[in-house]
Formats: structure tokens, sequence, C-alpha cells
């Protein structure tokens, strides 16, 4: 059995993050982060400069928007490339010297040690078992975990990101790696991996990182400047009545003959598939900047995609609430990656609290990607009682967990903005710019449309969404006081990506609570009206947060864990006793010692707002 190839230069340097440099410095080459690359800066550049539905605000964010280049067509690769040199689409080539440097033999990956059969074998195992999963946790049909690992075998870009990922993530835990479906007598070989433990996955991650985003630039710019190939092929009308299928229905023979084939457009999804990768790679140990950066290279992928695949065919029908327009089906592939990318998007607004990539206010893209919206931007419920069943619309769980993230994204941006006039106007492109100081009679109307819209979503769940079982708080002293089952209850879904669902449905609940503007100042009202209705948020604040710590004691599985750190970190926000910080503390710990995904910065911000000290922990 092979090991694990050994890097031709010191281990005891810091490995990189990115692409390396061949170019020695005293006998040692140099290995820049991730800020160096030129490859995708350049991309995230093109992206920032292109965010054109966004109204230019006067005041300081953090929002990466704000590049004063000109603007340019997001078709042309030339610019992705070379975003900052607009001259250069006259007097230079395509790529320039320093990205051609990433597409040379690094002398830190030799082809003769870098890539080997089992040690490609078993990451793409661990991908499709464990980190891929991850990825897929509100796609039924797992494009990532289970299609990718096929479309790796033959696209060496899919297969070094797949590879990255998941030496990552094994870096992350030791090497640690779970056996998958339970007890068994002998475990499969590729499941192995020698001396796992002591292996270097730091470095091997940094090996196959540096090959994915060569060839990625490449990808990029072989083309020679044409349009990056990204227009799906129309193979069916999205949300027509008959083509939404039910989770029995059978795919017809036309369809399964179209899947055998490969459409011109596979390439490019394929492309957009190993970005998302990437991000997630960056944000597996919470290296923020790299990872905004990404998203933002990402999203101009996706702003091709949007211009030419995701867009109407015909203009919606007034005739009945569920009559919606007919648009382009997006390819499996762009569908499971753009809400990926949206998941992502809204995250990374939340954290760095600002506004996401997406235009949430663009309900033909959203549609496109498969949420039912009926005329009044509302979502179409999915449960027996208030579907159309006359039109037979409906939405699967994934879609329905969906449809929440465009929910929490318009959320953010409502918080993000505070009381400019985009909360009146959101995105709109001729809205009145760098206008503050708006009444909260104005603020509160638009907090109670979000509400309503929220409130819409919720009451149309199915029974999916209602937990299986739940165990009360231990009351009766059997129980240590330290026991989280003293403090919170224990609630499971059958179905994981249901549990995960509800843990954001409390965490936008309390993000909304929070944020609602002060009613008691849009008319006058005496003292205790104000208090009974600060008293009422707080109740509701801490029923939601209980419901949180709830499901994550049910002990989900690892791709709920990873999604529940945002939702723990603002229950941990929200509750005060000493007991119940301490639980939060835990499962938050809990998750990177058990799954390698960063929650210190977490940790430390809570910490750091209760005004602990390092001993209480």
């Amino acid at each position: 059995m092979e090991t694990s190839p050994e890097p031709e230069q010191s281990t005891e340097s810091i490995l990189p993050t990115a692409t390396t440099i061949d170019d020695p410095v005293d006998g040692v080459s140099t290995y820049p982060q991730f800020e160096e690359a030129p490859g995708l800066e350049a991309l995230s550049t093109a992206a920032t400069t292109n965010m054109e539905y966004m109204p230019q605000l006067s005041v300081h964010t953090q929002s990466p928007r704000s590049f004063n280049t000109p603007q340019h067509s997001a078709n042309n690769l030339d610019f992705i490339l070379n975003p900052t040199r607009p001259e250069a689409h006259q007097s230079s080539p395509l790529v320039d010297h320093s990205l051609r440097s990433l597409s040379r033999t690094s002398t830190f990956i030799s082809d003769a040690d870098s890539v080997r059969e089992h040690e490609v074998a078993f990451l793409l195992r661990h991908f499709g078992e464990t980190t891929g999963q991850w990825m897929d946790l509100f796609d039924l049909g797992c494009y990532f975990a289970h299609h990718v690992p096929i479309l790796a075998v033959s696209n060496p870009l899919l297969k070094y990101s797949v590879c990255a990922y998941a030496a990552k993530q094994l870096s992350r835990v030791g090497g640690r790696k779970a056996i998958v479906g339970g007890i068994v007598s002998e475990q499969a070989l590729m499941e192995l991996y020698p001396n796992s433990d002591k292996v270097d996955w730091v470095y091997i991650s940094a090996k196959y990182y540096d090959r994915a985003i060569s060839l990625l630039v490449e990808e990029l710019s072989k083309s020679g400047g044409k349009d990056f190939p990204i227009t799906p092929s129309i193979d069916g009308h999205f949300n027509s009545p008959v083509n939404i299928e039910s989770p029995q229905s059978t795919p017809s023979q036309s369809n399964k003959r179209r899947r055998l084939s490969k459409p011109i457009h596979r390439d490019a999804d394929e492309t957009i598939a190993a970005a998302a990768i990437l991000c997630v790679y960056e944000f597996l140990d919470n290296a923020l900047h790299a990872w905004s950066r990404h998203l933002s290279g990402t999203k101009s992928l996706f702003d091709l995609a949007e211009r030419e695949g995701m867009m109407p065919l015909h203009s919606p029908s007034p005739s009945t609430p569920g009559s919606l327009s007919f648009r382009t089906k997006p390819s499996v592939a762009r569908r499971a990656t753009f809400w990926n990318f949206a998941r992502q998007d809204f995250l990374a607004a939340f954290i760095n609290e600002g506004q996401t990539r997406l235009n949430t206010e663009d309900w033909d893209l959203w549609r496109a990607a498969g949420l039912l919206i009926d005329d009044h931007g509302f979502v179409i419920s999915s449960n027996k009682e208030s579907s159309y069943p006359e039109l037979q619309m409906s939405m699967r769980e994934d879609m329905i967990s969906n449809a929440l993230i465009w929910l929490m994204s318009k959320i953010v941006n409502f918080i993000a903005t505070g009381d400019s006039i985009d909360n009146v106007y959101p995105q709109d492109r001729g809205s009145p710019t760098a206008v503050f100081g708006i009444n909260q009679m104005t603020l509160l109307e638009r907090w109670h449309e979000l509400a309503n819209e929220l409130d819409v979503w919720y009451q149309g769940l199915p029974d999916t969404f209602k937990p299986c079982a739940r165990l009360s708080i231990v009351t009766d002293g059997s129980l240590p006081k330290d026991s989280p089952r003293t403090v919170f209850p224990e609630i499971w879904y059958s179905i994981p990506m249901c549990g995960s669902t509800m843990q954001s449905y409390h965490f936008t609940r309390i993000l909304l609570l929070t944020n609602k503007p002060h009613e008691s100042t849009t008319k006058r009202t005496t003292v205790s009206n104000r208090l009974h209705s600060y008293r009422s948020i707080e109740m509701e604040v801490r029923h939601h947060s209980h419901e949180i710590c709830g499901i994550a004691l049910g002990r989900p599985e690892g791709s709920v864990r990873i999604h529940q750190v945002q939702p723990l970190f603002i229950a941990g926000q929200c509750l005060t006793e000493t007991r119940e910080r301490k639980v939060i503390l835990d499962l938050l710990k809990d998750v990177e010692i058990d799954l390698g995904w960063a929650t210190d910065y977490r940790v430390k911000q809570l910490v750091k707002d209760w005004n602990w000290h390092e001993t209480m922990i």
C-alpha cells in the first residue's frame, strides 16, 4: 500500500492555502497566501464590479461591493481575468505572466509523487460519504455526494477540488474518519489510509488545492476570450404543473436518454461546481477573507448563468395565484450549485454583517432556481390544506428548505441596511440613494411584510417538518444539575434536512424579533405597554433559542451539525443562565472537535459578549 507523498522541501515551513510559486528563495520555495493568488482574485474583482442591482449608499459597509472600476460585460473572460486593467482588452494577451505561473509545474508538486491511485480513491470516497454529504443536506438529488465523484473521474478540476476539500477536513480532525454504514467485520482498502493519524493532510490538501486553482484559471482562459458556454439546454419548462415531480415519480424515458448524453454546457456546470467546492474549502477553517473572495468569484460565473440561462421566457399570467411564468429549466448541476452558493451567500452576509450578493428581489431568478412564488411574492404552501390541488403545485422538502434561505437572505439584507431608504425600496436600482432616517412607522411596515412572508412559509409546511420525538426537560433530580438534559429538551426529526431547516426557522425568528423597529415610538403609549412589548419579545426569543438547542441535543448527523453553528451562536447571544451558556459552548466546540468545521470564532465571540474569563469555559 502506497504512503502519502512527502514534500520535496522542508515540512517545517507553513504550507500554503493556495497556489505555490516555484521561485526559490535561499533554496526554499515560497508559498504565498490566498490573497496573492491572482486567478480567483481577478475573478472575484470582476464580480464585485458588476453588482449593478445594489444602490450605492454613502456609508461604510463591510460588503465587498465598492470597487470604482469601469463596467464591462460579464461575458468577457478577458475582463474576468484582468478586471483592474480595462486597457488590457486591446494591449495585453488574455492571461498575463502571473496567471501563466499557475499553470507551470511547481517544484512543490511533481507528477510522479503527487497523484496516487489509492490516495485519490480514498479522498473521493471520503468526499462522497462525508464532506460531500454536508453540501447536499438540502438537495434530495445529492448532486455533490453522488454525482460529482462520477464526474471527477473524467474532470481533473473537479477531482482536485474534491480531493483538496476532503483532505483539508481530515487535516482538521487529525486524520480521523468514521466508519460509514455502521459496524462491519472488515473495511474496504479504499476506506483506509496507512498511518492516517500521522499523515501530513495539510500538505496533501494544499497540493490538490494548488492543482485545482491552476486548472480553474486554465479553464476560464482556454477559450481565448470567447464567451463562457454557460447557457443550459432547454429540457423542459420549469414551474409547469405537469413537470413538478412527486417523490414517487419516475423520470420519463426521454429524460433518461438525456442524462446519458453530454450537453455542451456540462463543462461549465462542472466548473461552477468546482468553484463552489473551493468556497467550502475556505469556509471549513474560517478563512473568512479568502472565503468571501471565492464567493465573489463564483458569483461572477452565476451572473453569466442568470443573464443567459435563468431568466423567464414568457411573462407571468395574472389569471390565478399559481399561474407562474414558464421559464428555462436550469440543469440539475446548475440548480444544486446555485442553492449551495445561496446558502453560503446568506452565511457570509450574516457573519460579515453585510448584504447578500444575490438579488433577493429578483423573483424570476428564484423561480428559475426552483421556488414556487405566487404573484404577490409569497412562497406557495406545500401542505395539503394550503396548496393548489387543482394545479398540482407543491414543492418537495429540499425546495421548501431552500425557500427559507431566500427569506433569510431578505431579512439579513433588511437588517444590514438599517434605516436607509433601501429598506423601503430593497435592491431597487432606481430607488433613492444616500437617504437615511426613515421614520419608524415605515420601517415597521417593512418588518411586518417580512414577518408575514415568514408566517406564510411556516403555515404551508407539510408534516415532515414536525418533530417525530421530543423528550422534555428532566426536572426530577435524576440527572446532575449540569446535565444538558436538565436545561434543554431533546428533539429529533426523521428527516435530517427538516430538522436543520427548523433550526434555521427559529434562528430567523430570533433575527426578526431582535431587529423589530421600536413600535412604541410610532405612537404615544404608556411605559407599561412598552415594557410588556419587550418582555413578550424576550419570551419568544427564549422559546426559539431552546428549540435550537433541543434539536442540537438530539445528536443529528454531521451535515446538520455544521449548519447549526450560526443558530447556536445566536441562541447563545440570547440566553442568560450560566448552565444554558455552557451547554451551547460545548455543542459548538464539539462540532469542531468531531467534524473539523470551524466554530472557535463563534465561541470566542460569545465569551467576549458574556464578559466571561477563559477559566469559566
